[in-house]
Formats: C-alpha cells, structure tokens, sequence
C-alpha cells in the first residue's frame, strides 16, 4: 500500500474492473470517457469512423479528413456496458479528455473545442465547452449549440477538461510557453462563465509510457495515464500511472501497470474517478481488439479498505443461467477480491443439469469477467457412473463453461463454492 496524501487512491492496489471489451457507436480507438456521478453511465469519446455521411454533408468523409478536423463520436454506456446513445462533434479536438456533470437529471458534458491540427495534422483542442447531451446529435465547435469557448491564454494549446466531483471543481490540462499545465476552477462558477483560475501546477509527468492518455482528480490527488498500444511495446507493455500532490505539486507514487495481460492491442485511453457507495474509484481505459473494430474496456482501482487481509474489488452478481441451466438450492454468484495481495475470482451456490456434454453454464457481468482465463475444479455428483468432480472455466468471452461431462457419464450438479481462481 503506497499512500501519503489522506484520500489518496492507491495506484499500486489491486485492480479491478468496470466495463469489458465494449463495443463503441463507431469502430476507432477510445480516446477517453466520463461517468455520470449519478446513473454510473459512461460515455466514451473517440475520433469518427472514416466513410460517414452525416445527414448535411455531400459526400462520406475519409478518416483523415475526421482526424485532421477534429470530428469525435461521442458514445453513451449503461453500467452494463449496453450502448444506450451517441452524438458526433464537429471541430472539437482528439478527445484526450471529457467531464460528466449531471444537472439535476440533465447531462452536460465538458470537453475541448475549436480544433486546431498539430504537426502532424492531428487535430486538438484550443478551448474547452460544455453541451447538454441529446442522442443523436450533431454538434459544430462555435456555434451557439455550446457554452462560450474558454481559453485560459491565447497562446494555449492542447486544451482538455476533467472535473472533480468531490470539489467541485473543473480541472483543465494545457500547454503554454513548452510546459504543461494544471489548472483548478470553481465547476459552478466556470459553467456560469466566470472563469476565476483556483491553482496551476506544472508537474513533471515521467517519461515512462511516452504517451499522455488522460488524467483524473479526486481528493487534493492529480493522477496521470501514460502508454502505448502492445503492438508498439508488446507485454507487460509501458502503461503507467502517476500521482500529485496537489498542494505542492510533488509526486507521490508511479507504477507499471500490467493488469489487462490478455487484452488484444490494450492501448490505455483514459482516466476518470467514480465514488460508489461511498468509495472512490480511479478508473483507467484500454483500447482493444487487434484488428478492429476496437472496443472498449475500463480497469478500476477501489478505495475500499481491507478486512482481515480482504479487499473486496466488485460485491456478489448474480451469473446469468443459459438455457436449460438451473440453479440448485443456492442462485450461482461471483465476486472479485483480493486476498493477501492476489486478485481472485470467487464463486457461490450451485447449478444443476443434467449435463452430457462440455457446457456454457452462464455469462458474468463486465466488472468480473477475466482478460486470460481463470479455471477452478469443483465438486460434481448425484449421477451414477458420472465424475465426482469437474472443471470449470471463466473465459474473457463472459461465458463461464462446465468440462467433463459426457453421455456415458453424466454430471446431475455441480457445486460452485469451491471455484476459486486468480483473476488477470
């Protein structure tokens, strides 16, 4: 455990998960995302999909075109991962970053605006905006669809806003005289348009991981995401994660992060904080899917304390029985903790067939579902002439298979209390 900052989220911790190789509204890269701190959906940003048409264009539009202009999808998850809607932004940037506010039920999303192409005909933000989410829209950076643009200085570059729902407060990131920097505002008072700057800090952000993927705040704490696709840095990859101080602008912890080991690309794309039932999460992104289309996937680091050596990282779920699967005296239930510094998958209750052959028992929930597959022998029976034990198996496809079943030996049960694996 690495903390020295009260509310400090331990980087170094065990990771969890939140959402699980998603698919988005259009097929490139995640570029980051945000969660509602009230429904806990999460809403994707990424550069549009080369070849669209929208509804006032004349012609589709090649994906360089998008890239160079700035044109973003913008996709909404339910905590499910289920797509729920989408928008497209015109002009607005590479979507390095995004806040969620929820607005007595009205969300209103901050990102950055009025695109300008780098070097290398990429295009970024030189302003940040805020918008009322609508599925289904369209939305042209400068026009009055948005807030008025805010820049801290004309000659800023790279622009992006994250907020802190803690604080209440609004964080930018953005370049000026050759450093970057990180600057604190009222949420409240800058969404009114009076832009008063709280604190700037300029940390050195290591090198390690070569590209800036996202940042977070929570609790007087800055964290930073940097790394590279495992097609330009196979595994364990260069994902890492950093940690500031705000008051003083000091570092305070940085770690490689190899969690995700079976991810396809595993590409880190964003960060964004959540507080669940009272505890924080950091959560950090990866693209995925070596070819595409990519998807998306969300790893999470839990404030939650440990008991007796056990940190509990996703609560019991419910598995979602397949056909012709019924569950036999207790309803089957997965959870994931850490036990002794050792992520593990652990199950309870039972199913009951019969089985005759290798079989899908169910499917498990995003927050529980394995990158490499975790496997566990329990006990099987009330069949003569069947195994009295079997093996189970949780694959990062959600479905959790049965082996050893067969016509000649059938299995009548298996008991699920003895699956115990650790989980990657």
């Amino acid at each position: 455990m690495s903390i020295t900052v009260p509310g400090q989220i331990d980087i170094a911790g065990p990771v969890g998960k939140l959402l699980h190789r998603r698919p988005l509204h259009n097929s490139t890269v995640m570029q980051s995302f945000g969660i509602d701190p009230v429904s806990g959906d999460v809403f994707v940003l990424q550069i549009m999909d080369g070849g669209l048409q929208l509804p006032d264009e004349s012609a589709p539009v090649d994906y360089a075109t998008r890239k160079t202009h700035g044109d973003l999808c913008l996709t909404r998850l339910r905590p499910t991962g289920a797509i729920a809607g989408h928008m497209y932004l015109r002009g607005f940037g590479h979507g390095v970053n995004l806040g969620v506010e929820n607005r007595a039920g009205a969300i209103w999303l901050w990102t950055e605006a009025a695109s300008t192409p780098n070097s290398k005909n990429e295009g970024y933000g030189t302003a940040v905006v805020s918008f009322s989410y609508a599925d289904g829209d369209v939305v042209d950076s400068g026009t009055a669809r948005h807030t008025p643009a805010y820049t801290p200085d004309p000659a800023a570059r790279f622009l992006t806003p994250t907020i802190d729902h803690g604080a209440g407060e609004l964080v930018l990131r953005y370049s000026l005289d050759g450093a970057m920097n990180f600057a604190r505002y009222d949420l409240a008072r800058a969404a009114a348009g009076d832009w008063q700057e709280l604190q700037r800090i300029v940390p050195v952000v290591p090198a390690d991981g070569t590209d800036f993927q996202g940042y977070a705040s929570h609790a007087g704490v800055l964290y930073t995401l940097k790394g590279q696709s495992l097609d330009t840095v196979p595994l364990p990859g260069n994902t890492y994660l950093t940690a500031f101080e705000w008051a003083t602008g000091a570092q305070l912890d940085h770690r490689h992060i190899t969690a995700g080991p079976g991810l396809a690309w595993r590409e880190a794309e964003g960060m964004a904080v959540s507080v669940r039932d009272g505890v924080p999460h950091l959560h950090f992104g990866f693209a995925c899917e070596n070819p595409g289309p990519r998807t998306c996937t969300v790893l999470s680091l839990s404030a939650a304390p440990e008991t007796d050596g056990v940190k509990v990282l996703t609560d019991w779920q419910p598995l979602a029985l397949a056909a012709g699967v019924s569950a036999d005296q207790h309803t089957p239930r997965a959870r994931l903790i850490s036990l002794a510094g050792t992520t593990t998958l652990q199950f309870s209750g039972g199913v009951r067939g019969p089985f005759t052959t290798d079989t899908v028992l169910g499917t498990l929930p995003d927050a529980l579902v394995p990158s490499v597959t975790a496997r566990a022998t329990v006990p099987t029976g009330d069949t003569p002439g069947g195994p009295a034990v079997a093996r189970v198996e949780v694959g990062s496809d959600r479905a959790v298979r049965l082996y050893g079943a067969r016509t000649t030996a059938p299995i009548a049960w298996a008991q699920l209390d003895a699956f115990s694996a650790v989980w990657r």
